[in-house]
C-alpha cells in the first residue's frame, strides 16, 4: 500500500515538474477584465435601483398624507358645504357665504397638503453617486497611474 502511494506521489510530482507554468494569454486577461468590468457596471446599475426603491418606500408616508388630505378635503367639501353656506347665508348674502365657505375649506386642505409636503423627502441616490465617483477615482489611479487628488 505504501509503495502505491509513493508511486502516485512521485508520478504527480514528475508531471508537475515536467509541465511548464502556463500564464494566461492576453485574450484570457482581456476576457477577464471585460467580464469584471461588466460585473462592476451591473453592480453600479443595481445600487441606484436599490437606493431609489428605498427613497420611494420612505416617501410612501408622505404620499399617504397627500391622499388623506385629498380625500378629507373632498369629503369635507361635500359634507359641509351646504351646511356652512346655509349657516353663513343667515348673516351674509348667499354668494358671499359661498365664498367664505370655500376659503375655509381651502385653508383646511392647505394644512393637510403642507403636512404631506413637510414629510416628503426629495433627494437623489447619493450613495450611488459617491460609489461611482470612488470607482472612477480608483480606475484613474490603477489604470492611468494618476495619484488621487
Amino acid at each position: 500500500m505504501w509503495q502505491v502511494s509513493c508511486f502516485a506521489t512521485s508520478l504527480v510530482s514528475d508531471v508537475i515538474r515536467s509541465r511548464p507554468v502556463q500564464r494566461p494569454g492576453y485574450r484570457t486577461l482581456v476576457g477577464r477584465v471585460r467580464s469584471n468590468v461588466r460585473s462592476l457596471i451591473a453592480r453600479h446599475i443595481e445600487l441606484p435601483k436599490q437606493e431609489i426603491a428605498e427613497i420611494v418606500r420612505a416617501n410612501l408616508n408622505a404620499v399617504k398624507w397627500f391622499a388623506i388630505a385629498a380625500v378629507l378635503a373632498l369629503l369635507f367639501l361635500i359634507a359641509f358645504v351646504v351646511f356652512v353656506i346655509a349657516l353663513l347665508a343667515i348673516w351674509l348674502p348667499l354668494p358671499l357665504a359661498a365664498l367664505v365657505a370655500m376659503l375655509i375649506f381651502g385653508l383646511i386642505a392647505a394644512f393637510f397638503g403642507w403636512g404631506g409636503r413637510k414629510r416628503l423627502q426629495l433627494r437623489g441616490p447619493t450613495r450611488s453617486i459617491d460609489t461611482f465617483k470612488e470607482t472612477v477615482q480608483w480606475a484613474k489611479t490603477r489604470l492611468l497611474g494618476r495619484r488621487p487628488t
